[in-house]
């Protein structure tokens, strides 16, 4: 395995790992402080029958965190020397 495959695959993992943890963190937030019923404990499908903006904007935060994760950590690996 040459060594810019596994650069780039601890990137997608380490990347992914964090994105997805700071994901889930503001999507939890979001939902809270929205006032949505249950908060932390209400699952997406309540979230989006009672507020689908609140669901729509909370996927995107769970969808977006690993992608940006790793986009993230592909940028600080191009600047290291």
């Amino acid at each position: 395995m040459g060594t810019e495959v596994r650069a780039w695959l601890i990137d997608v993992v380490s990347g992914g790992i964090i994105g997805v943890a700071v994901g889930v963190v503001a999507a939890v937030n979001l939902v809270i402080f929205s006032g949505i019923d249950g908060g932390y404990e209400a699952s997406i499908g309540e979230v989006l029958r009672q507020n689908p903006i609140i669901g729509v904007m909370t996927i995107a935060l769970l969808v977006a965190g690993p992608i940006v994760g790793v986009l993230v950590a592909r940028r600080q690996r191009r600047r290291t020397p």
